[in-house]
C-alpha cells in the first residue's frame, strides 16, 4: 500500500504542461517550436464520427452476440480510420521536421533514428491491431452462437471446444454440422481463417509481421491478386479481412435466426 501511494504521489512531478497552439483550426496546424525544428499538428476531425461499418449491419430480428459484433466492427472501423488520419499528418510533418536538420548534423542524427523508427514500427503496430481486434470479435461471436445453440442441446460449450483443434475450428466445426446446408464455409474462407489466424499468433507469442511465402500464395488466390504481389498486413489486407469476416457473420445471422425458426415452430 505504501507503494501504491508513493508511486501515485509522483503524478504531479510527473504532468506534462500542455499549452494551447496559436492559429489552430486549419487542416495542418503548425508551429516550429524554440528553433528546435519540433512542430505541432493540428487535424480537422468530427468530435464524434457517426460512420457505420460497411461490412455488417445487424438484421431487423436479431440477438445480441449480432449487435455486440456490429457494434466492434464498427468502433474498429472508424478507430482505424481516425489512426489512418493522424497518422498519414504524423509522418508527413515528421519529414519536414527532419528534412529542416539536414544543415545540424548532431540535429539530423537525433531525428533520423526517431524517423525511420517510427516510420517503420507506427503503421506496422497500428496494421496488426486492428488485424489483432478484427479477429477477436469474430472468435467472439462465433463462441457466442455455438454456446447458445450448444444450451439449446444441453451441451456445454467445453464439450463443443475439441482440444485436437482450434477453438475457433471446433466452433465453425459445430456451426456447419448443427446448421446443416443452411451454414457452411467454402475452401478460400476455411483457408483465409487459417491465414489470419496463423498472422494474429505469430505476432502475438513472437512479434512476427511476415506472411509465410506460401501462405501469400494462398491470399494471392483469395483475392483475386497479380502474382507475385508482395503482401503485408496493410489497409488492403485489414479491408478484405472485415469483408470476408463480415460475410460470414451476415450467413451466419440468417442461418441462426432460420435454424431457431425451425426448431421453436416443431
Amino acid at each position: 500500500m505504501d507503494f501504491l501511494k508513493r508511486l501515485f504521489s509522483k503524478k504531479k512531478d510527473a504532468e506534462v504542461n500542455i499549452t494551447e497552439t496559436e492559429n489552430c483550426g486549419c487542416k495542418s496546424c503548425e508551429n516550429e517550436k524554440n528553433g528546435d525544428y519540433l512542430k505541432k499538428i493540428c487535424l480537422e476531425l468530427e468530435t464524434i464520427p457517426c460512420e457505420p461499418n460497411p461490412y455488417f449491419n445487424v438484421a431487423n430480428e436479431s440477438a445480441k452476440f449480432f449487435e455486440e459484433f456490429e457494434l466492434r466492427m464498427t468502433t474498429i472501423h472508424r478507430m482505424f480510420n481516425i489512426n489512418e488520419k493522424f497518422l498519414k499528418e504524423y509522418q508527413k510533418m515528421s519529414k519536414e521536421s527532419l528534412t529542416l536538420t539536414k544543415e545540424n548534423k548532431n540535429e539530423f542524427s537525433k531525428y533520423s533514428k526517431c524517423y525511420f523508427i517510427n516510420n517503420n514500427a507506427f503503421k506496422e503496430i497500428s496494421n496488426m491491431s486492428n488485424l489483432l481486434n478484427i479477429f477477436t470479435v469474430f472468435e467472439v461471436l462465433l463462441k457466442s452462437v455455438v454456446k447458445d445453440l450448444a444450451y439449446d442441446k444441453n451441451i456445454e460449450l467445453e464439450e463443443v471446444q475439441n482440444k485436437n483443434m482450434s477453438y475457433l475450428n471446433s466452433y465453425i466445426m459445430f456451426l456447419e454440422g448443427t446448421l446443416k446446408d443452411e451454414f457452411f464455409l467454402d475452401d478460400n474462407e476455411r483457408n483465409f481463417i487459417g491465414i489470419v489466424r496463423k498472422i494474429r499468433n505469430d505476432y502475438l507469442h513472437d512479434y512476427m509481421t511476415e506472411i509465410p511465402e506460401s501462405m501469400e500464395k494462398e491470399i494471392v488466390k483469395i483475392f483475386e491478386l497479380r502474382i507475385g504481389k508482395r503482401i503485408v498486413v496493410d489497409e488492403y489486407f485489414i479491408d478484405n479481412t472485415s469483408k470476408i469476416f463480415g460475410n460470414i457473420a451476415k450467413r451466419l445471422e440468417k442461418s441462426y435466426w432460420e435454424y431457431k425458426n425451425k426448431v421453436f415452430t416443431k
